[in-house]
């Protein structure tokens, strides 16, 4: 089922990476269907990876011990960098990929602190779709118009951060089948 789940959900993000694929399949496929089909197979692709999981496949990976005791900033971190990449910032103005910084910090503290198979795989995905989606982003261009950076967003993802922080902590078990140590 994990494998599975890998592929559904890692397969439709790394193809969409391909411009003339993406461009094929949105010329093809009415906005709504593929819009559907798409967020269908991540979420079956989660599910399958989250019901196939099993953290008893260690491998020979070492755990870092300073990253164990930074994790909770680290995750922090991450979690500043995905919410400030959705809000209008200065975050989001001054750093390039906001988004691709923040699931990197996310997968790298998941692959420094677990010496598992299946958290190898899922976390090394993730890793490697941010960063072949942010040097493939050039290409994806929306041009989209920036709105005016505001300082109060910046401060409302520092709030929000802390609280995702805080609850992920301390539900990381009943949330992710996996307690935290």
């Amino acid at each position: 089922m994990f494998y599975v789940g890998l592929g559904l959900f890692f397969g439709p993000h790394g193809l969409m990476l391909i411009q003339p694929i993406r461009q094929r399949i949105q010329t093809v496929v009415p906005t709504a269907h593929y819009l559907s089909l798409f967020s269908l197979m991540s979420l079956l692709g989660l599910g399958l990876i989250s019901a196939g999981y099993d953290p008893k496949l260690a491998i020979a990976a070492p755990v870092l011990p300073w990253v164990v005791a930074l994790s909770p900033w680290l995750m922090f971190a991450a979690f500043f960098f995905l919410i400030a990449a959705n809000v209008p910032g200065w975050t989001r103005y001054r750093v390039q990929h906001p988004m691709t910084l923040g699931i990197s910090l996310w997968a790298l503290t998941h692959l420094a602190v677990n010496p598992d198979l299946h958290a190898w795989l899922l976390f090394g995905c993730f890793f490697v779709l941010v960063v072949a989606s942010a040097v493939t982003a050039s290409t994806r261009q929306k041009n989209k118009p920036k709105p005016a950076p505001r300082w109060i967003f910046d401060g409302l993802a520092l709030v929000l951060a802390a609280g995702v922080t805080f609850c992920v902590d301390t539900f990381h078990g009943a949330l992710f089948g996996v307690a935290l140590s």
